[in-house]
């Protein structure tokens, strides 16, 4: 029986391989400043009744005012509802596109229309090569200038699927899809750069990403959204989603290699639900995911992988995590809460796990973790008979924990700290 759980723990890794001071807190807490020069440029939904003609109209006044907009303007959405039929590309974007609040600006893919994608710049890895697919892109040149792309105060609803694109892998057939990223941003070498990152800032800020989930007219696991929220690239900036709510999604909030010394991902304040993964996130220098709720993830809420298998990507510097004050879901069989892999310095403090799955914390190879004060009494029968499960951990100290089960491989190394667990009320 033991080896059966380890062979279903090695297929569930494969697919998911798509107390602190004062001082400590206040370094998640500040605001990364949203460029807003002084010039705005400001586009009204189209009064059009014909729902074809008002997206063509309205995807002709936000992208006019996208691709002329000058370093640090604001693109100021009004009120009202949007319809747009295809992809908007914007190219070396440095500026905010603003709505006018989060229930008052509304853009939503066109009733009854299949959503065009086929303008979208392709994603390079080093691993496979993929179609574009996005609502918005703005996609990135290499620079040696700060640039800051900032989205705020808007909802999305995406509802229709996309024209057909493609992922190759090699020695695979094409992999089709019709599934969307809501809003998007690269820099066009991916993880094919770590020596040479860009200097790009990423700011979501109050935003609403809706998606549908229907098996029989999405492909991707039957999500019209393959991510909410994505960010790509080798950036020595920093990424930002704070007051975001996703749903129905793949991968709900997706920000990748921002590897520079100071760089952090943050997502504070936000609220997903009924997503595949909540947060998805890999080569990044370090994390702040703050006061959060992840609900209802149907693999993981939170995966961080500090390598992603990347040859190069041991030469990133060491970061400093916090994993602070979020309700943090596991929604049964070989699901976790958080998967972590190679990541350092992490204070994981006054969250609340639950829910039914594997277990609620899996790591492998992580160092100078401090798990304190966390609630694991919702993390109904662990499959793994842990509630944190730990793979080769080193410098753990984990204590002051409400059902503290510790479970994994080589826990008992003397460099590890493994102090009472607290009973459930």
């Amino acid at each position: 029986m033991k080896k059966f759980k380890y062979v279903l723990l090695f297929s569930f890794l494969l697919f998911l391989i798509p107390g602190c001071d004062n001082s400590d807190f206040l370094s998640i807490d500040e605001d990364l400043a949203m460029k807003k020069g002084k010039a705005h440029k400001k586009v009204m939904p189209s009064s059009a009744t014909d729902v074809l003609v008002k997206a063509q109209e309205d995807w002709e006044n936000i992208n006019d005012a996208l691709q002329n907009a000058e370093p640090g303007e604001v693109v100021q959405l009004g009120e009202g509802l949007f319809y747009l039929h295809k992809s908007i590309i914007r190219w070396n974007f440095n500026g905010t596109m603003e709505g006018s609040g989060m229930d008052k600006t509304i853009i939503q893919t066109v009733p009854g229309e299949l959503f065009d994608v086929s303008e979208c710049p392709p994603l390079k890895f080093s691993f496979k090569t993929t179609d574009g697919f996005f609502m918005f892109c703005f996609a990135h040149n290499y620079n040696k200038e700060m640039r800051t792309v900032a989205v705020s105060d808007m909802t999305i609803i995406v509802d229709e699927p996309t024209t057909p694109y493609y992922q190759y892998r090699p020695g695979n057939d094409p992999e089709e899809g019709n599934s969307i990223q809501a809003l998007h941003v690269q820099y066009e070498n991916l993880e094919n750069d770590l020596v040479n990152p860009v200097n790009l800032n990423v700011v979501y800020k109050n935003i609403a990403v809706i998606g549908e989930e229907d098996e029989g007219k999405y492909l991707n696991h039957g999500y019209s959204l393959y991510a909410g929220l994505a960010a790509f690239g080798a950036s020595s900036g920093n990424f930002e989603a704070k007051n975001v709510k996703v749903e129905n999604a793949q991968l709900a909030i997706l920000p990748q290699v921002f590897i520079g010394e100071n760089s952090t991902v943050t997502v504070k304040n936000c609220k997903t639900r009924n997503n595949i993964n909540a947060v998805s996130s890999s080569l990044s220098h370090s994390w702040s995911i703050v006061n959060c709720d992840f609900e209802y993830s149907k693999k993981a809420s939170l995966v961080l992988n500090k390598y992603n298998n990347n040859p190069n990507a041991e030469l990133l510097p060491v970061g400093k995590s916090f994993i602070i004050n979020n309700k943090i879901n596991v929604s049964g069989g070989f699901t976790v809460a958080v998967a972590a892999w190679d990541v350092e310095n992490t204070k994981l403090i006054n969250n609340v796990f639950y829910g039914g799955g594997f277990t609620g914390l899996y790591t492998e190879r992580g160092n100078n973790w401090s798990i304190v004060n966390n609630d694991f009494c919702g993390v109904i029968n662990p499959f793994s008979g842990g509630t944190l499960f730990l793979i080769n951990p080193m410098n753990f100290e984990v204590k002051n924990n409400i059902n503290q089960i510790v479970a994994g491989v080589a826990v008992d190394d003397p460099s590890n700290i493994i102090g009472k667990s607290r009973e459930c009320d």
